[in-house]
């Protein structure tokens, strides 16, 4: 009985060691997509670079990662594929991009500064000049802040 209740728990324990490590795995998966993701943006494979992104993008983080490091990997990506939209000449792709990373959460760093500039030329490509100013100056009141910030903290030292 013993020797049967030890082969039932050696993949249990298998897979808790697979769930410790899975945000290890995530972030690992995501660094080799976001590689791939920029080869291809170098070599000018933009469908490439985007399905790569998109590879990213689907992939759920683990509930044990920190919820913050999620959000802004997942904005950061979202700001990529904005890009990547923009060079393809497709705004509205590029607006929904950059809309569902904002989404995921606004704070004052520099991924959702990002995602208000890449909205800001997906409305400025389609036409909507005074949206995309509203948009523009909210990303240079976050950089203003974080500049701040970051001045306040130097002169600290």
């Amino acid at each position: 009985m013993r020797k049967s209740a030890l082969i039932l728990a050696v993949p249990l324990l298998c897979a808790a060691c697979a769930l410790d490590r899975a945000p290890e795995t995530w972030l690992e998966h995501a660094r080799q997509l976001s590689d791939a993701a920029e080869e291809a943006q170098k070599r000018g494979d933009r469908a490439a670079a985007r399905e790569a992104l998109l590879s990213m993008l689907e992939a759920p983080p683990p509930s044990r990662l920190n919820a913050d490091d999620a959000r802004s990997i997942r904005q950061d990506v979202c700001f990529r594929l904005a890009l990547v939209e923009l060079e393809d000449g497709k705004p509205a792709a590029a607006l929904t991009f950059a809309e569902r990373g904002l989404s995921l959460g606004k704070r004052e760093d520099v991924f959702c500064a990002n995602l208000h500039i890449a909205r800001g030329r997906a409305l400025e490509a389609l036409g909507r000049d005074a949206e995309a100013a509203k948009v523009y100056h909210e990303a240079l009141k976050i950089n203003e802040r974080l500049l701040e910030q970051a001045l306040s903290t130097q002169g600290d030292r």
